[in-house]
């Protein structure tokens, strides 16, 4: 079946790597990221090699695995991808407590059992897009991970709109400002509405064929 979304991803693939790298506050500049993926010498930090190289691999795992279940084998796997020598527990649930940046909130230890029952709450809505916006601000902020969980909460997104052909999300370039303030807000309150109405008028960009039930 041909999958405008898919095709819509691949396309934007360095774009979008290069929007993930800006929210995770590393300074890689498109034509950087366009060169290392093409596997082309860069003068860059390593971090930065292997973060965009990481998330290429993440990215294509996403397309080869298009109609893998969403459950939390998935998530782990792509934090694996993501977080491949930079985390000492890739792909590991965490079992520390964290601090976020720019708040006192600070999230529970994950309970594997809550986990699963949240995805399969996720993966039983009709409306998809709501469902794949919901993905996002549940990864983010449960922080089952010790890092990469706004990387996979991005990936995991796309994966619902991909399989269900309604276009791709991404932050923009000139909204990540913006994004971070609005991400901090849902964590501390627990109510994903303003982030959700950004993502709506910000975010996304949908396959003209799709329409909202």
């Amino acid at each position: 079946m041909n999958n405008l979304s898919i095709s819509l991803g691949k396309r934007q693939l360095v774009d979008s790597i290069w929007k993930s790298a800006g929210i995770e506050g590393l300074g890689t500049t498109f034509p950087n990221t366009e060169k290392i993926l093409s596997n082309l010498p860069v003068q860059t930090r390593r971090d930065e090699v292997l973060f965009i190289v990481n998330m290429k691999r993440a990215w294509y795992f996403l397309f080869d695995n298009i109609d893998y279940p969403n459950n939390l084998a998935f998530l782990r796997e792509l934090n694996k991808i993501c977080m491949e020598e930079l985390s000492y527990d890739a792909g590991g649930l965490r079992t520390v407590p964290v601090t976020i940046g720019g708040t006192s909130w600070a999230p529970e230890l994950p309970q594997e059992g809550i986990i699963i029952e949240h995805l399969e709450l996720i993966n039983g809505m009709s409306d998809k897009l709501e469902a794949a916006l919901e993905m996002f601000c549940f990864v983010a902020r449960t922080q089952m991970f010790l890092d990469g969980n706004k990387r996979v909460a991005q990936l995991m997104c796309n994966k619902i709109m991909m399989e269900n052909d309604i276009g791709i999300f991404s932050v923009p370039y000139d909204e990540i400002d913006h994004f971070k303030e609005l991400l901090v807000e849902f964590y501390e309150t627990d109510n994903s509405d303003k982030i959700k109405d950004f993502f709506r008028s910000k975010c996304l960009l949908l396959n003209p064929s799709y329409k909202t039930i």
